[in-house]
């Protein structure tokens, strides 16, 4: 592990400049990448806050809402990614939140010393290696809490056992699924529980979104759309409007930096969200460039389109957010990332190819009674998921 650990930190040092260079042109369409938050987010006055709750980035910041809730009083909240930061400290004013620093060993040290915290909830799987291992250095206990692992993240870790095995040994993992569950065990975890999936928990009545659109039908809102799935939209739009001549497609890009670049790929009319919150008649698509405001569009459409499920390379996103305001929800092919919460409301929710989209849009559109059903369906399973929060709660904190 030692040996590991220092070659791990020599190579990582060696390629810092290039990697935050590269994570800086990255992010430019997904909110931006400060290098110099990496080295001056460090936390101050946090007496009194016993547990740090780290998530990846914005998605599972929304994700881990309801345990971030729960303890409010007591956490601190990381993030890797700055939007990820930004969306935590707009939902939780009052709870610190601070951006994770570069993942070699001085700065991690510095990092967890100044958090001065006993617990450390990682919600599903990230693993920074010197992070983790200047936490248990520390004395802070570690929870994996809701806990993923995906085939290619298994293989990986695997790979890396040489350098993450002592971690893993040393940490509690709470599986969403079974399988999870094996996984871990299987990567060397000797704490191992199934607790369930936190997303179940996370998705709410959504606050209402400020936007006139008069008495538009139908609306469809895609959300959190990759590249090529702006012009599936396009396309299927162009088909419907044959049909329902005053349809209005909502378009919202998973990374809000594309927005503007969309115009020019869809087939009518578009306006920004931050160009006008009321919608002209002529209209066709309006592109929601503002974050967080997904779940309040969603709960306005007559059908939802879940974006990153039309694109293999992305492996989708969740499904829930329009089902807890009962709208059916259509799927692409590509869900990977998704897999086993879709595989519980699979009855739930309409699946789709690129070639029979139109199909099932307008069938959904056609017939109000299944409609209803569809999205009446996937609200009443929510409520049955629930209480994933209080199980990991027992856990953490018995």
């Amino acid at each position: 592990m030692r040996c590991g650990l220092f070659l791990y930190n020599f190579l990582y040092s060696f390629s810092l400049p290039v990697l935050l260079t590269a994570a800086k042109i990255i992010s430019k369409k997904r909110g931006g990448f400060s290098v110099k938050r990496r080295f001056s987010s460090f936390p101050s006055n946090i007496d009194g806050r016993d547990t740090w709750i780290h998530c990846a980035s914005i998605g599972e910041v929304n994700s881990a809402r309801p345990l971030i809730e729960r303890l409010r009083d007591r956490a601190v909240v990381t993030t890797f990614t700055d939007y990820g930061a930004d969306r935590a400290s707009k939902i939780f004013p009052n709870v610190p939140v601070h951006v994770i620093p570069p993942d070699v060993k001085p700065f991690t040290d510095y990092f967890v010393k100044r958090l001065g915290v006993k617990k450390l909830l990682i919600y599903e799987t990230e693993v920074w290696p010197s992070l983790l291992t200047s936490a248990l250095e520390q004395g802070v206990e570690i929870y994996f809490v809701s806990g993923k692992i995906t085939e290619r993240s298994f293989s990986l870790y695997k790979r890396f056992s040489f350098l993450l095995s002592d971690i893993f040994r040393s940490s509690v993992f709470l599986a969403r699924t079974q399988e999870d569950a094996e996984k871990a065990q299987k990567l060397g975890f000797f704490d191992v529980k199934v607790v369930g999936d936190l997303k179940f928990d996370s998705v709410r009545e959504p606050e209402p979104v400020e936007v006139s659109i008069g008495s538009r039908y139908p609306i469809v809102v895609w959300g959190s759309t990759h590249e090529g799935e702006e012009e599936l939209a396009g396309e299927v739009h162009r088909k419907l409007k044959e049909m329902f001549p005053e349809i209005l497609t909502v378009v919202v890009p998973r990374h809000i930096g594309r927005a503007e670049n969309l115009i020019p790929l869809l087939p009518g009319r578009s306006v920004l969200r931050t160009q006008s919150a009321k919608v002209p008649s002529d209209v066709d698509f309006y592109i929601v460039d503002t974050v967080g405001e997904l779940p309040g569009f969603y709960s306005i459409a007559d059908v939802a389109v879940i974006g990153g499920t039309f694109n293999e390379r992305i492996g989708g996103h969740n499904p829930l957010e329009p089902m807890v305001s009962a709208i059916p929800v259509i799927v692409g092919p590509y869900y990977s990332h998704f897999r086993d919460v879709i595989s519980k409301v699979k009855e739930c929710i309409i699946f789709a190819s690129s070639e029979n989209l139109f199909d099932k849009i307008s069938l959904l559109l056609n017939n109000d009674e299944f409609r209803y059903r569809i999205g009446l369906c996937g609200k009443k399973l929510l409520e049955r998921e629930k209480g994933v929060t209080e199980r990991i709660l027992k856990e953490v904190f018995a």
